[in-house]
């Protein structure tokens, strides 16, 4: 075979190759079922499981901890695909100083309230396998 013929069939491979990576990135941008999603636990109880890219309007809800006869609360705001805790009557406040995140690397607690938000990344073909923690 000819260095020409062997340079335009590299040339071709090459092109096609980039294209055929390109429309799958584009068919995972589009189609993929993948999320993320905020779990919110309380005394290792899931409460509340939200998809935050689903999530058009800012909206705040309130959970309310009872631990021997003592009463107290933790106000959560989720918007624009993060979420945080904005306020809350433990003594610390180191839940409310965590801020607003979408960040899969830390989760916001509140230790005296026994809550925490854990985010997660969701898709249809990796949910309900284990992964490396788990075991």
């Amino acid at each position: 075979m000819k260095k020409e013929q062997t340079g335009k069939i590299l040339k071709i491979t090459i092109i096609m190759v980039f294209f055929l990576s390109l429309i799958f990135v584009i068919w995972q941008f589009f189609f993929s079922t993948s999320g993320t999603y905020a779990l919110i636990y309380q005394d290792n109880v899931l409460l509340h499981k939200i998809n935050l890219a689903e999530t058009s309007e800012p909206s705040e809800f309130t959970i309310e901890y009872t631990s021997d006869g003592v009463i107290g609360y933790n106000t959560i705001r989720v918007e624009n695909g993060s979420i945080g805790i904005i306020d809350a009557d433990c003594p610390d406040k180191v839940c409310q100083h965590m801020g607003m995140t979408s960040s899969t690397n830390f989760p916001i607690t509140c230790l005296p309230h026994k809550l925490v938000i854990q985010i997660v990344e969701d898709s249809e073909n990796t949910a309900n396998e284990p992964d490396i923690i788990s075991h």
